[in-house]
């Protein structure tokens, strides 16, 4: 790899990814949504904004039968997570498309995948200055795509019943319950992230069912950190992070 890019040891090394040194880098957020998937058997997901493929690996990793699709506007993404799944031996499971999900109707079938995942841009247009680095940019703020884009491109993608598993701020919860809606992908499953205990929560976590009824469970609070000035984690995290490939 050229030295604009980075290895990181991730699970005490049970996964590996290169992500590039000045771009866009998986975070917590990434984790957290990857653990909030559930998958069936050999079902297929798409993970839409897949960047360097973090969500879409550790699921193939967790889950032996899945297989996965990432799709990526930029195409130096689609490429590195290309690389990172054969890094992580799930090569074979998984497909990367470089493309817009605009566009998503003209390089795949409707009703092709049982799940879609996805952390879209969440920064409306004209409300917030735009990263200097494109990659950032483009992963944070609706440049390429808005939120409205991504649940239209999970419609086509989900076959009936099939779930939507999505993480944003909680400064678009009522634009992704409206929208999610409109496109007939009723929310199912609801829980608030809190940075740290006494602060008010910053992103949600929440699961859609395309054409599913009405009724939704909210679930207790995830709490990230117990000190959010030395980072050390709650808990209920740290079990996170320790178990989920404990069976690898």
């Amino acid at each position: 790899m050229k030295n604009d890019y980075t290895l990181t040891n991730f699970l005490n090394g049970k996964v590996r990814f290169y992500q590039k040194s000045d771009g866009f880098r998986f975070g917590t957020d990434s984790f957290l949504l990857a653990d909030f998937v559930s998958l069936k058997g050999s079902e297929t997901f798409a993970d839409l904004g897949t960047g360097c493929g973090v969500i879409a690996i550790l699921l193939l990793k967790k889950y032996p039968k899945a297989k996965g699709i990432g799709i990526d506007i930029v195409k130096e993404n689609s490429k590195i997570a290309v690389k990172n799944a054969k890094l992580n031996g799930v090569s074979e499971r998984f497909l990367s498309i470089n493309a817009n999900i605009r566009e998503i109707f003209s390089f795949l079938k409707p009703e092709r995948v049982e799940v879609v995942v996805m952390n879209p841009p969440f920064i409306e247009v004209d409300k917030g200055k735009i990263s200097k680095v494109p990659e950032r940019a483009i992963a944070r703020q609706e440049i390429t795509a808005t939120l409205e884009d991504f649940i239209k491109a999970s419609r086509y993608l989900l076959k009936n019943k099939g779930r939507l598993f999505v993480l944003l701020p909680l400064q678009r919860f009522v634009d992704f319950v409206v929208l999610s809606r409109s496109y007939s992908i009723e929310p199912k499953r609801l829980r608030f992230v809190y940075p740290s205990f006494g602060k008010n929560a910053n992103l949600f976590l929440a699961e859609a069912v395309k054409n599913g009824g009405k009724g939704l469970t909210v679930e207790p609070p995830l709490v990230v950190y117990q000190d959010p000035y030395k980072k050390i984690y709650t808990e209920e995290v740290a079990l996170k992070y320790e178990r989920y490939l404990q069976d690898d």
